[in-house]
């Protein structure tokens, strides 16, 4: 059984406070800098997780077209849209 371990990110100015597998820990903290990395570089901050969000799948859908790709790209958006639709305890 995987241990789940409660890590706290900086996404675009908001602090997120996530739970995830712990072997998925550094993947995870991994993509949160990769975001905003990828955020800071538009112009549109209106618009900027959208605009970073598509920029992201489009690079990774362009990097590698195979089955066991599209299927790992579905399974992450899957887990981000119920990190997004989840409650938050915050507010």
């Amino acid at each position: 059984m995987t241990n789940i371990e409660t890590i706290q990110l900086r996404i675009f100015g908001r602090d997120l406070t996530l739970s995830c597998p712990s072997d998925e820990k550094d993947q995870l903290l991994k993509s949160a800098q990769l975001l905003n990395e990828e955020l800071d570089n538009i112009q549109d901050k209106q618009n900027a997780l959208v605009i970073a969000g598509l920029s992201l799948a489009n690079k990774a859908l362009s990097g590698n077209s195979s089955n066991e790709s599209k299927e790992d790209h579905s399974n992450l958006i899957e887990k981000i849209n119920s990190v997004l639709h989840a409650p938050s305890s915050t507010k």
